[in-house]
C-alpha cells in the first residue's frame, strides 16, 4: 500500500501491512493451519551476560567534548552552547557519521529500500520549520566539526536526516517497526525504585550498529541528558536526564499523520532538555506539533511514578497507572506501579477510530464502538498484544523481584524476545546508571541475546 499524500490536507496514510497479516493469521487459526503463536522462545530463566566493571577510556577530546570508550560503547559527552556541542559531535565522531550517513545504514534503510532522495528531501524540508533555532544551530556545528575532521562531502541537508528519517522510515515502503517498553516502581522492584526497560526491534541488518553510540549532551546553564543512538544525530528513541526522567518510543499504527510537525526524534531529546517532571513531561508532549502515532513511556525516578503515552497528528491519550481507560474491554488491564505499552493503542476509543478508518480495506466493517469487544480474540493472537501480556505478566508474577538482572530477563524472553532487536537497555535513574546492549553485526545478532554494559553517568550528571 502506498502512502497517499494529500498536498492540501498534507495529511499522510501510514502502512498498515501487518494489520492485514493479522486477518490472514485469524483466518488460518479458524481452519487449524497454525498455532496461535510460535513457541520459539527463550526461557524466562536465561541466562543474562551484564558486564558491571567496563571502565571509561578517555579516547579523544574537543575543546570542552570527550570521547570515550566504556566496554563495547562510544560515550559522547558534549559540553558548551548547540553549535560547540554540534562541533565537538561532528569532529570527534567524524568517522561513524560520514559512514552511517554515506555508506552505512542510512544509505542503505533509505535509498536502498526505493525512498527517492526528492521524497526524504522534500519531507525533511516540512519537518525542519518545526526545528527550534538552537537545534539548527547545532547541526551546523556537526557540519563544521566534519569538515575539521578531514570529511567535506557532507552538507547540513545530509546531517538533517539523522532527526528527520523516523518520521519518513514510519511510512511505504518501509515497515513500521514493532518495540516494547516497561518502567515499574513500588510493589514490584526490590527496593522501590523505578526501572525502566526498553527494546528496540528494527532491522539488524542495516548495519545501524555499527555507529551506535551513548550520547551525553552538558548544555550551558541546563539539564544534563543523554540517549542512546547513532553517530550524527541529534535525537534518538529512548534517553534520560540529569533530574530522574526516562522516556522510550514504540511505533503506534494512526489514522492522523503528518510530515508537518517536530520529528520524533526531536519530540524526545527536547522533552529530556526541558523538562524535569512527569507533569512537565506529559505537558511537553500534549503541547508540541506532533507528527504521526508513537506511544511512550514515561518515568520518573524521583518520585517514582509512570505515565503511557499514545500520540499521533491530533491526539495525545495519557495513562496513569491502574488508569481506569486501560480496560479488559479491549483485553488490557491497568497496574498498580507500573506502566507498559507495545505498539497498539488501548483505549476502545482509539481501537475503534482505527478499524473505522482502515476496516473496510480489509472487509472488516466497524460502525459501532461496541463492536471492538467483539474483535478482541481475534486481536489478541497477534505479536503487540502478546508482548503487552508478557511485559505484564512478567512484572506481576515477581513482587518485590524485579532488579536490573530481571528487568533484562524481562526484555529477553517471551514474545518481547525478537530476533531484530536493534539496542535493548535498562535504565536506573535513582543511580544514573544505564544497562544497554547493542546489536551485534557480521554476522548480525539481536541485541538481547548480547552482553549488557552497565554505564555509570554520574560523572557526567553532576
Amino acid at each position: 500500500m502506498k502512502a497517499a499524500i494529500s498536498e492540501e490536507s498534507k495529511v499522510i496514510k501510514p502502512n498498515f501491512d501487518r494489520i492485514l497479516m493479522l486477518l490472514l493469521l485469524l483466518a488460518a487459526l479458524l481452519i487449524g493451519l497454525l498455532p496461535a503463536f510460535a513457541e520459539t522462545i527463550p526461557d524466562p530463566n536465561r541466562p543474562v551476560t551484564i558486564i558491571t566493571d567496563a571502565q571509561a577510556k578517555l579516547v579523544d577530546e574537543e575543546g570542552a567534548g570527550k570521547l570515550y570508550q566504556v566496554g563495547e560503547w562510544p560515550v559522547l559527552v558534549m559540553e558548551g552552547t548547540p553549535k560547540e556541542m554540534g562541533f565537538q559531535h561532528g569532529r570527534l565522531l567524524a568517522k561513524s557519521i560520514a559512514h552511517m550517513i554515506k555508506e552505512g545504514y542510512m544509505t542503505k534503510a533509505l535509498f536502498g529500500r526505493g525512498y527517492t532522495a526528492e521524497y526524504v528531501m522534500a519531507q525533511s524540508v516540512r519537518m525542519e520549520k518545526h526545528f527550534p533555532a538552537e537545534v539548527v544551530e547545532e547541526l551546523h556545528g556537526i557540519v563544521e566539526g566534519l569538515k575539521k575532521a578531514g570529511v567535506e562531502n557532507l552538507a547540513y541537508e545530509d546531517v538533517r536526516l539523522g532527526i528527520t528519517q523516523a518520521e519518513i522510515l514510519h511510512f511505504p515502503p518501509n515497515a513500521p517497526p514493532s518495540c516494547s517498553n516497561f518502567a515499574c516502581w513500588g510493589r514490584w522492584t526490590t527496593d522501590g525504585r523505578l526501572l525502566h526497560g526498553r527494546n528496540l526491534d528494527w532491522s539488524i541488518k542495516g548495519g545501524a550498529q555499527q555507529d551506535a553510540a551513548i550520547l551525553v549532551w552538558r548544555p550551558k546553564g541546563g539539564t544534563p541528558f543523554m540517549m542512546v543512538g547513532w553517530a550524527g544525530g541529534v535525537g534518538s528513541v529512548s534517553g534520560m536526564n540529569a533530574k530522574g526522567m526516562t522516556l522510550g518510543e514504540m511505533t503506534l499504527p494512526s489514522p492522523d499523520a503528518t510530515f508537518d510537525g517536530l520529528p520524533l526524534f526531536l519530540q524526545m531529546r527536547l522533552m529530556l532538555e526541558k523538562t524535569g517532571t512527569i507533569d512537565e513531561a506529559v505537558k511537553f508532549f500534549q503541547d508540541c506539533k506532533r507528527t504521526t502515532g508513537w506511544n511512550f513511556i514515561i518515568g520518573d525516578g524521583k518520585i517514582p511514578d509512570g505515565r503511557a503515552l499514545e500520540t499521533d497528528w491530533k491526539y495525545c491519550n495519557v495513562f496513569t497507572p491502574m488508569d481506569p481507560k486501560e480496560t479488559e474491554q479491549t483485553g488490557h488491564w491497568g497496574m498498580a506501579d507500573c506502566v507498559r505499552r507495545t505498539n497498539h493503542p488501548i483505549e476502545i476509543d482509539q481501537l475503534f477510530r482505527l478499524a473505522k478508518a482502515f476496516g473496510d480495506e480489509f472487509k472488516l466493517t466497524v460502525t459501532d464502538k461496541e463492536q471492538i469487544p467483539l474483535l478482541v480474540p481475534m486481536l489478541q493472537t497477534q505479536d503487540s498484544w502478546q508482548r503487552y501480556e508478557w511485559l505484564s505478566r512478567r512484572v506481576e508474577s515477581m513482587p518485590g523481584k524485579v532488579d536490573i538482572e530481571q528487568a533484562i530477563r524481562i526484555l529477553s524472553t517471551g514474545p518481547v524476545y525478537d530476533d531484530a532487536t536493534l539496542h535493548s537497555w535498562v535504565m536506573d535513574p535513582k543511580n544514573n546508571t544505564i544497562y544497554a546492549a547493542n546489536a551485534g553485526d557480521n554476522p548480525p545478532v539481536t541485541a538481547t541475546d548480547r552482553p549488557f554494559t552497565k554505564i555509570d553517568l554520574s560523572p557526567w550528571f553532576n
